[in-house]
């Protein structure tokens, strides 16, 4: 199995005739810290991860402490890393990993300011949260990200916006969607507990599969006749204008109480959920007596959104590829799903029987 997701498309004509993705090779998180004192598994996993790494030490840290029963640390220190996070993940994915000329002078004359981005999402638990704010905001104001209500992206993501809109007649809204939700986190967990290895790589729940991230984040206010691809990178500039404004304000705002969710079915185990950039990162830990990982599993976003039969293969099937570069198109969804890992993408040509 690749490190990369693959994905094959068979066209008809216009028509896709069949779409399959093959899941990535998963993190060995087992492996890595088996026999490793727990304390220390957050600073490795850490360490592990080059995209989401706070998210995934705070799930770390979560997980370990509900496994030795312990208080979670400072709730306010997480919640500005994990906004500050979401911010320059955001735009890390549409200035990295948007198709297209890699050496553009248009996408080259940004990365100042995502690096701005990233320096400053790596140093949220060191930063007073007005300068952490201003950061961010100035790099997402760079970048062309509409901070306002009824203001249009500039810059950057203006290109990106011309981008989506002229699939608007290609790929169709689709209003049967189902959500990860708080209410599955239980269900989660104890598909967790039964370590079923096909569970990590194609999960899943009864009867459903699932789409988490910023999409089903801030479905309710998309705009619903641009078509799906310009409402799913609406979906990433609201969440870019909601996380900044958090960080601008001192008390919570609605919808952030559920950031971080950790319980514990037992002595020894602990499990934690973590609303990440590209949506809910589950870590579920097994320590011994003597403090040391047992087992460790994590279970990240993009397999539940590139599941072989999950939102984004069903978002290829309802299109249509009557377009000049298909390969292109399918690229370009699959970047608006976001995943944490590249995707090998093959186009196939079948011929009416």
């Amino acid at each position: 199995m690749s490190s990369s997701i693959g994905v094959e498309v068979t066209r008809i004509e216009d028509r896709v005739e069949e779409a399959k993705v093959t899941p990535r090779r998963q993190v060995d998180a087992t492996r890595i810290l088996y026999g490793k004192a727990a304390s220390d598994a957050p600073r490795l996993i850490g360490s592990v991860f080059t995209l989401c790494a706070a998210s995934q030490r705070i799930a770390s840290e979560a997980a370990v402490a509900a496994a030795q029963s312990q208080p979670t640390p400072d709730a306010l220190r997480w919640r500005r890393m994990l906004y500050a996070e979401r911010i320059a993940e955001h735009l890390r994915a549409s200035l990295l990993d948007w198709p297209g000329e890699k050496g553009d002078p248009r996408r080259l004359a940004h990365l100042p300011a995502l690096r701005k981005a990233l320096g400053a999402a790596r140093a949220a638990s060191e930063q007073n949260d007005n300068s952490l704010h201003a950061a961010l905001k100035e790099a997402a104001w760079e970048v062309g990200a509409p901070l306002e209500a009824g203001r249009n992206p500039t810059a950057w993501f203006a290109e990106l916006w011309r981008d989506a809109l002229q699939y608007t007649q290609i790929a169709p809204w689709l209003s049967g969607v189902d959500f990860l939700a708080i209410d599955d986190i239980e269900s989660v967990h104890r598909a967790l507990c039964e370590r079923n290895a096909d569970f990590l790589a194609r999960p899943h729940l009864p009867g459903r599969i699932v789409e988490t991230g910023a999409y089903a984040r801030h479905f309710a206010h998309l705009s619903r006749n641009i078509g799906l691809m310009a409402a799913r990178l609406q979906a990433r500039f609201c969440d870019i204008a909601y996380a900044l404004d958090v960080l601008a304000s001192r008390e919570p705002l609605a919808g952030e109480e559920d950031l971080v969710v950790a319980r514990s079915s037992r002595r020894g185990e602990g499990f934690a959920m973590v609303d990440s950039p590209r949506g809910f990162l589950f870590h579920r830990v097994e320590i011994d007596a003597s403090g040391v990982v047992t087992s460790y599993d994590i279970l990240a976003p993009t397999e539940w959104n590139f599941h072989p039969a999950g939102p984004f293969v069903q978002a290829l099937a309802a299109a249509k590829l009557d377009v000049a570069e298909p390969r292109r198109f399918v690229a370009t969804l699959a970047a608006l799903f976001d995943p944490c890992a590249s995707c090998d993408i093959r186009l196939r040509e079948a011929q009416h029987a």
